[in-house]
């Protein structure tokens, strides 16, 4: 699943200066992330790239989110604008992550994007194909 980093924070150790944190929070880094829509099961035929779409906000008008392990962070990755309508005036490197409401999953920008994406793909067709039979 794709989702967009937010931020990445620590629980304190104390509470209120002299109260000891909950054993059970973790000590790690925790990493928010806000999700994209999940992916189609197929990439798109003319350039074999999947489409990401924002995901629609919730009843408070916030996207979905999560506080995830960081460990569960797999890879990063390049989105690609879509520029089917051109591109809006308003969209810069800055803000292009809040303005575009499409991307496309560019799975060449690395030897190993196109590896995980593309290998992943393959590995699902083919377990689907061989529960069919």
């Amino acid at each position: 699943r794709i989702g967009r980093l937010k931020v990445i924070f620590r629980l304190p150790t104390k509470l209120y200066g002299s109260w000891t944190a909950p054993s059970t929070w973790p000590s790690e880094p925790l990493p928010y992330v806000e999700w994209f829509d999940k992916l189609k099961t197929a990439p798109e035929p003319h350039h074999g790239m999947y489409l990401v779409t924002n995901s629609v906000p919730l009843a408070d008008g916030h996207s979905p989110g999560a506080i995830i392990k960081l460990s569960s962070i797999r890879q990063s990755c390049h989105l690609i604008p879509d520029f089917s309508n051109g591109v809006l005036a308003e969209w810069t490197t800055d803000t292009v992550l809040d303005k575009c409401k499409r991307f496309y999953l560019n799975n060449f920008s690395s030897k190993y994007s196109y590896q995980t994406i593309w290998w992943t793909f393959f590995f699902y067709l083919t377990l689907i194909r061989d529960m069919l039979i």
